[in-house]
């Protein structure tokens, strides 16, 4: 669509809205209007935002969908408060306040609504602004039977007649100054309405006509004739029902009703009147007044989020502060465990270098000496292998194999004819995706569990399983040993340290008798 096309159409749909000729012009125009907000809203075009829910509200209440009406208002008027003075907002400003004193009005809330006419007088800055707010603080007054005040504000509306160039507005003002003269039973009636027909008529406003055919069938019906109060009233009735608008059908339907003969009929709409305005006033009685309270609410709500603001950052900061101080000890663990390693590995080395070697070579020298006693010579030979076996304990990983063979070395190594070890599914890891200091671990883990097995389970069947799960590497043993009482004595409590460093788990299970499980979970 064209910009110059959109700006054609916004104005034909707006002439919908405000002056509906025919059936469903109502209808057409408010869902043009519901089509395109939403993409003023996107592109952050206020003026046309507040235009289109301006003709929304005014379409809505035509419709007698009050609520819906003051709904919108009260959303423009929040739109507007966040907005600079200008012209424009001042008088679409003036047009909201305007249209809310009428709904307000419509709603028996009549103190309010007098109040919002007061403050959309002070606001006009034109003839036919200030007209029609005269013109509607009347209706106010004559809705609360003052015609005294009324009068009065019906005759500076017509006043400034001379000085309107809006054909609509002299009408409304003729209209409604003749029904006030009605009430009185003033000469001047007939011909004030019948001017503000003909006015209408001139510029085929039919839904201001359908208002002047009322007002011209309340006329014929206080003259006593019949006929012509119920042609009048049958023209308003046709019209409602063509622009399918229940209030204003209701209205003709009332007329109609009140001038037949048939005295269970007029019995009904008393009664029915009764009852809508008892209604409509234990409806509205303890209603808040929407937009001076959502001003209130719209002040609560920023100290909310400025609350809510403080606890998010809050809980942001102390969650930050949380995941660094646990990062950090996570980090500390990592660093000790590594240095835990490496130690162990200078220990193993100096015991193979310094300790084991020297005395392999006091064996050899003493190997070819026959005076040496026997028992000296296997004394040496089980003090080598111990020093050998202490070396192999603290031993590190040889990073020049792959890991999967390392570990099957190490179990292997306890595989003897006095236990038969069992290995499932190791291959299934996949070992070179799993961090160096987490292999290190498992396998210093396993290999305690291993000399745990040797020196004191007595097991002769040990099943190792492997697994992995989301991510996780699995490892369960298993033997079938003397079993004990679980008591963390220092080789179980290094493995639970060497686990809980990498942030994993380890578990233990044994009892007299019935073998030892672990299972490993990194």
């Amino acid at each position: 669509m064209s910009a110059q096309h959109y700006v054609d159409s916004v104005s034909y749909y707006s002439k919908l809205a405000l002056q509906p000729q025919k059936a469903n012009d109502l209808v057409k125009a408010k869902a043009f209007f519901k089509n395109n907000i939403h993409s003023s809203i996107k592109k952050n075009d206020t003026k046309y935002t507040l235009r289109f829910l301006y003709y929304i509200a005014s379409v809505d209440f035509k419709l007698g969908a009050y609520d819906e009406s003051e709904e919108t208002v009260v959303k423009a008027l929040k739109l507007i408060d966040t907005m600079e003075d200008t012209s424009f907002t001042i008088a679409i400003k003036k047009s909201f306040y305007n249209l809310l004193g009428i709904i307000y009005q419509e709603n028996k809330n009549q103190t309010k609504a007098l109040d919002l006419y007061n403050k959309t007088l002070s606001m006009a800055v034109t003839t036919k602004d200030s007209a029609i707010v005269y013109n509607n603080i009347s209706v106010f007054y004559i809705n609360d039977k003052d015609s005294v005040n009324a009068k009065k504000a019906l005759q500076k509306a017509y006043k400034l007649i001379p000085r309107l160039a809006d054909t609509l507005t002299q009408a409304l003002i003729l209209d409604n100054l003749g029904m006030l003269y009605l009430k009185t039973k003033s000469d001047k009636a007939f011909s004030l309405i019948n001017q503000g027909l003909n006015l209408r008529e001139k510029v085929k406003d039919t839904s201001r006509i359908y208002t002047s055919y009322i007002h011209l069938a309340e006329y014929y019906k206080s003259t006593g004739d019949t006929l012509k109060s119920k042609t009048y009233a049958l023209r308003a009735l046709n019209y409602a029902q063509k622009i399918k608008s229940p209030s204003f059908e209701n209205n003709a339907l009332g007329i109609l009703m009140k001038i037949s003969d048939d005295p269970y009929a007029n019995n009904f709409k008393e009664l029915n009147d009764s009852i809508q305005k008892a209604e409509q006033e234990n409806r509205y009685q303890f209603a808040m007044i929407r937009y001076e309270v959502s001003k209130k609410e719209l002040e609560l709500e920023q100290s909310e989020r400025i609350k809510e603001r403080i606890i998010i950052v809050s809980v942001f900061v102390i969650t930050i502060i949380v995941f660094v101080g646990a990062y950090q000890k996570f980090k500390y663990k990592k660093e000790k465990l590594q240095e835990v390693y490496e130690t162990e590995s200078k220990i193993s080395k100096r015991i193979h270098d310094e300790v084991a070697n020297d005395l392999f070579h006091v064996m050899t020298r003493l190997e070819d000496k026959d005076e040496v006693d026997e028992d000296i010579k296997n004394d040496l030979h089980n003090l080598y292998y111990k020093t050998r076996d202490i070396s192999k304990e603290h031993d590190v990983i040889n990073t020049e194999l792959p890991f999967l063979h390392s570990l099957s070395e190490l179990i292997d190594n306890f595989n003897n004819e006095d236990t038969n070890i069992i290995i499932k599914s190791i291959s299934v890891i996949p070992w070179e995706a799993i961090p160096k200091l987490n292999k290190t671990t498992i396998y210093k883990v396993l290999q305690e569990l291993l000399i745990n097995m040797k020196k004191h389970s007595e097991a002769t069947i040990v099943v190792f399983v492997f697994s992995l799960d989301r991510k996780k590497v699995t490892i369960s043993y298993s033997d079938n040993g003397v079993g004990c009482n679980i008591k963390k004595g220092s080789g179980l409590q290094n493995t639970e340290n060497r686990i809980d460093a990498i942030n994993g788990t380890i578990t233990f299970e044994s009892e007299p008798n019935k073998g030892f499980k672990t299972k490993i979970r990194v």
